[in-house]
């Protein structure tokens, strides 16, 4: 068999009932990172399979072809949550700079972990026009996003962020927190050392050793 006709099997393996087959191919595709798979790839995104569609999104971002990327955003309107969320950590696995406007909207799913990926995805993009959006999730009534949105604040490294980063030091969740503080370093802004400061008598370890860190950062701006 040439590898075009391998590639055709294995990505028609991703539908197959027995979830070892199905593993077994997505593995090789990763391993294989052959452009050619690509449009198999895309037309797996419509499979009538859920798992198929979820492993042709996981795949995809493992490949790094940002030729799948309006694929994928097409994906993001898809109101299977689970797809949706394999489509969010492709694009931010493949940094596609086209998906800044997809990924902020998916910032407003019903699905806490779709929020969550997409936040990270725009961190990991490094986005500009996108710092509000964030800030927003910095409110999110779930911490796992509020820590996703923290993060990527501290990604972009923007000093626009420093007042929101601030009012989540005082976030009832550790994760947070300990995330605020790190971006807040990021950041190297010296408004923020005083807040920094108060951290160093956090009750958790974590987050006082990132309070230390990051008041050294800001200090050495």
């Amino acid at each position: 068999m040439d590898s075009s006709g391998q590639i055709a099997s294995l990505v028609q393996a991703l539908g197959d009932p027995d979830g070892h087959v199905r593993g077994r191919a997505a593995q090789s595709l990763i391993a294989l990172r052959d452009p050619a798979a690509t449009p198999l790839l895309i037309e797996a995104l419509q499979h009538q399979d859920e798992g198929a569609r979820q492993l042709a999104a996981r795949i995809i971002g493992e490949s790094g072809d940002a030729r799948a990327a309006a694929a994928l955003i097409d994906v993001l309107d898809n109101p299977d949550d689970a797809i949706a969320k394999e489509a969010v950590v492709a694009l931010g696995t493949l940094k596609a700079p086209g998906a800044v406007d997809a990924l902020t909207r998916a910032l407003n799913s019903r699905d806490p972990g779709v929020r969550s990926v997409a936040a990270w995805a725009l961190g990991e993009l490094k986005a500009a026009g996108v710092i509000d959006a964030l800030v927003v999730a910095l409110h999110d009534r779930a911490g796992p996003v509020r820590s996703a949105a923290a993060k990527a604040l501290g990604d972009i490294g923007d000093v626009a962020a420093v007042d929101a980063l601030i009012a989540a030091l005082g976030d009832d969740f550790a994760d947070v927190r300990q995330l605020a503080v790190w971006a807040l370093g990021q950041t190297r802004d010296p408004r923020a050392v005083t807040s920094v400061t108060a951290l160093l008598q956090d009750p958790d370890a974590t987050v006082r050793r990132m309070a230390e860190q990051a008041i050294k950062r800001m200090r050495k701006k």
